[in-house]
């Protein structure tokens, strides 16, 4: 009896075991079937002619069409096949709609949204871009739909795993991945509450000093004389003192630099811009090249976006880096400004849904004390935001059309006036040999009251054609000269990184791709070279401690993976950092302990190094004082984690990019298959940038260089680019990661131009775009 109850029993395992594999296999085959058709032919209702979309080894399409409007709808598809979650995740999160799919996890980012009106913003500028640009945005639409219509179309595995299906694609969506971005550049508004809270608890001059002033020797990018505006009779922008922020917030990102003939070895322009971003998984940009009659255009593109970005035409290239304006405030306000409010209905998926006031004021949105904490002024009820982002005019979606039509810097120039929000130091180069620098955005005047009265002239913004010196660099630091009339910030970033860039620049009176791809990989912190002198005259009592000084006395302050320098010295400036403000900052410290690189060169190199005495103890205490049991515990701690041989520890073993999904990478399980992670060299202060948190255990990087670039208008072919993860964004393709590695160790591909599909490589995938019945 019991041996038949127990085959039985076994049988019945066994066949729950075999309908679970024969599921998973399903599953399985469901989620490969989710994978892009790269070659043959596709019917595509709304294309006017034939068009292909031909891949590279590495997947990069390009893309030829007849008419600029079958480019744009052939970059839909090409965007649809291969990043469609990731446009999905980004229309949700902007227009607050993510508690529909994720339910209770996605309702605090739903509530910001929709106070935000970012969804609603879109649909309103869309209304009012040129007729041109709605056009392309249609036919950009017209392509991601026709994918999604496609017989057989299977949605890629995120889909799939959480149950629901894409929606169509709008023009207003578009908008909003553009409003993406600039929210990502945007935060001084946000802001604003910690850092009054800062002043309190320090008192103004303190704060002043631990926010830290921008370097009387540090490089500003222009002078009076390149902006044009030298004899004029408007005094000095009245600000704060120039102030550096902290720079491990993710803030602190993107490097560009142009080099006019005279610099290289061609006798014409080369042109660097590595944009730093949040990591993602996928990459953030997706690399593409697009020909028509026209021209092609070959650069980064924003999947959700039809033109290229960041990029070169055959005339033309040009690079941003973020400035970082402040172009935000929060007003104390109480309910008498309240000028109108609507109820914004939220679905949470297996909950109860949730309905919110959203009010308004003159100025913007109220931030609901409720879903708002920051503390209000006595006296008023809330904050309201007054920024940049909600302009019903806002043409910025339209300047990427508008600059891939330009061929020199006239027309440039004529693109980039409707650019809005967020402000970019934008390098440019042409083929007869200009160079030149332009930051538009419109940039908030301000009474004394702090009132926004006006915005600063579009020909008065920092700008330059041809300098002398033969070169722009800007790496977030201040680009305009002490004495520019206008405010446009307080909080410059990017001391470190514009000293090596200049330094790269200037050690070598003529550059060719090779030295410009050396500078934009290079991983010497400028800062270790300037604090290691103070450093090593510590005096540690441990034997690790004295042995790790004596490995540093060699070290050339590269941040290189396979070194254990790096881990050491890294180690020991968040210890030191910790030991010499944790005292003053006491509650407020999670919030501020980062890595505060010009304030911690003041302290141990210039005039505060008071911050390193502790009134709490009798004797005064000196930086040096602290360095040694700095060292002492930095070495005890990181040897408990990382073992006691640490000639043997590398920094690529412990500092290594976090490509992170959304959602996924907060999922059990999920998160191992759709998180990417590769070693990488540098860290926030070098070129090379490589931002971790001094508030996160550990030294995962959570911010880099998001697309690398290099052009070289003498050999436009020749230009190397390079992207984060990989071109596709579904799980199952080999293209998910495969370009992880080679970004990881600095290397860079080429998409070149000069070839047709009567001339093309062998060995590519080609698919035809037909016209097909609506």
């Amino acid at each position: 009896m019991i041996k038949r109850v127990l085959r039985y029993l076994g049988w019945a395992v066994g066949g729950l075991v075999a309908l679970v594999l024969v599921g998973a296999l399903i599953f399985a085959n469901r989620l490969y079937a989710s994978l892009p058709q790269t070659t043959g032919t596709m019917e595509m209702a709304g294309l006017e002619a034939e068009a292909s979309i031909v891949r590279d080894g590495y997947g990069v399409p390009h893309i030829f069409a007849q008419t600029d409007h079958d480019g744009f709808y052939a970059m839909g598809v090409a965007h649809a096949q291969d990043r469609l979650w990731q446009m999905e995740i980004t229309r949700r999160a902007l227009r607050g709609r993510l508690a529909e799919i994720l339910g209770e996890p996605g309702l605090d980012t739903d509530i910001f949204f929709r106070t935000m009106g970012l969804g609603a913003a879109a649909d309103t500028a869309v209304e009012n871009l040129p007729a041109d640009v709605r056009a392309a945005l249609q036919a950009y639409a017209d392509g991601v739909n026709a994918v999604m219509a496609a017989p057989g179309f299977v949605p890629p595995p995120e889909f799939q795993i959480l149950m629901f299906a894409p929606e169509p694609w709008q023009p207003a969506d578009t908008v909003v991945v553009y409003k993406a971005i600039a929210l990502d550049l945007f935060g001084n508004a946000f802001q604003e509450p910690a850092m009054a809270a800062l002043v309190d608890h320090l008192g103004e001059q303190r704060a002043a000093e631990f926010i830290g002033r921008y370097p009387d020797d540090a490089p500003r990018s222009l002078s009076m004389a390149d902006i044009g505006i030298e004899a004029t009779d408007l005094p000095p922008a009245q600000e704060p003192a120039p102030m550096v922020g902290p720079e491990d917030t993710g803030r602190d990102g993107s490097n560009n630099w142009v080099l006019a003939g005279s610099r290289t070895t061609s006798g014409l322009p080369i042109l660097a811009n590595d944009p730093h971003l949040g990591l993602a998984a996928p990459a953030i940009w997706y690399l593409a090249r697009l020909t028509t009659p026209n021209g092609s255009v070959v650069g980064a593109t924003l999947p959700g976006t039809p033109f290229v970005t960041l990029g070169r035409t055959d005339e033309i290239a040009w690079g941003f880096t973020n400035t970082g304006p402040d172009v935000g405030d929060l007003h104390p306000v109480t309910e008498a400004d309240v000028t109108g409010q609507r109820e914004e209905h939220i679905r949470v998926r297996f909950g109860e849904d949730v309905i919110i006031q959203r009010r308004e004021t003159a100025t913007g949105p109220v931030l609901d004390p409720k879903n708002f904490n920051y503390p209000v002024p006595e006296g008023s009820d809330f904050f309201a935001l007054q920024w940049m982002l909600d302009e019903p005019d806002d043409a910025t979606t339209g300047v990427g059309l508008h600059i891939i039509e330009a061929d020199d810097w006239d027309g440039f120039v004529a693109a980039v006036r409707g650019f809005v929000a967020p402000q970019q130091n934008m390098v440019f180069a042409d083929r007869d040999g200009d160079i030149g620098f332009y930051a538009p955005a419109r940039i908030p005047v301000r009474d004394e009251a702090g009132n926004w009265v006006s915005t600063i002239p579009f020909e008065e913004l920092p700008h330059t054609l041809n300098p002398d010196r033969g070169f722009v660099a800007t790496a977030n630091n201040k680009i305009v000269p002490d004495d520019y009339p206008h405010y446009i910030t307080s909080e410059w970033y990017g001391v470190s990184r514009i000293r090596r860039i200049y330094e790269g620049i200037e050690e070598q009176p003529v550059h060719d791709l090779d030295s410009m791809q050396a500078l934009q990989i290079d991983t010497v912190s400028d800062t270790a070279r300037r604090l290691l002198p103070v450093l090593l005259e510590a005096e540690p009592s441990s034997e690790a401690g004295r042995a790790a000084l004596a490995l540093l006395a060699d070290w050339n302050a590269d941040m290189a993976v396979d070194r254990p320098e790096p881990l050491i010295y890294s180690a020991w400036m968040r210890q030191l950092s910790q030991d010499i403000y944790g005292d003053e900052l006491d509650a407020l410290m999670p919030r501020w302990h980062g890595d505060r690189r010009v304030f911690m060169m003041d302290v141990l190199t210039g005039d505060l190094g008071h911050w390193c005495d502790n009134p709490g103890v009798a004797r005064t205490v000196t930086c040096q004082d602290l360095t040694g049991p700095a060292l002492d515990q930095a070495m005890s701690a990181a040897m408990a984690d990382y073992g006691d041989d640490f000639t043997a520890w590398r920094w690529g073993d412990v500092h290594y990019a976090r490509h992170a999904h959304r959602p996924f990478s907060d999922f059990p399980v999920l998160s191992d298959w759709f998180t990417i992670t590769t070693p990488v060299p540098g860290d926030g202060s070098t070129v090379n940038v490589a931002h971790y948190s001094y508030r996160s255990p550990g030294y995962d990087v959570f911010h880099g260089a998001s697309y690398r670039a290099l052009y070289d208008m003498a050999a436009p072919d020749a230009s190397r680019f390079m992207i984060t993860t990989g071109q596709s964004g579904n799980v199952m393709s080999r293209h998910y990661d495969d370009l992880a590695p080679l970004w990881g160790r600095g290397e860079y591909i080429t998409i070149p131009t000069g070839w047709t599909l009567e001339t093309m490589p062998e060995g590519l995938s080609v698919l035809t775009l037909q016209p097909g019945s609506q």
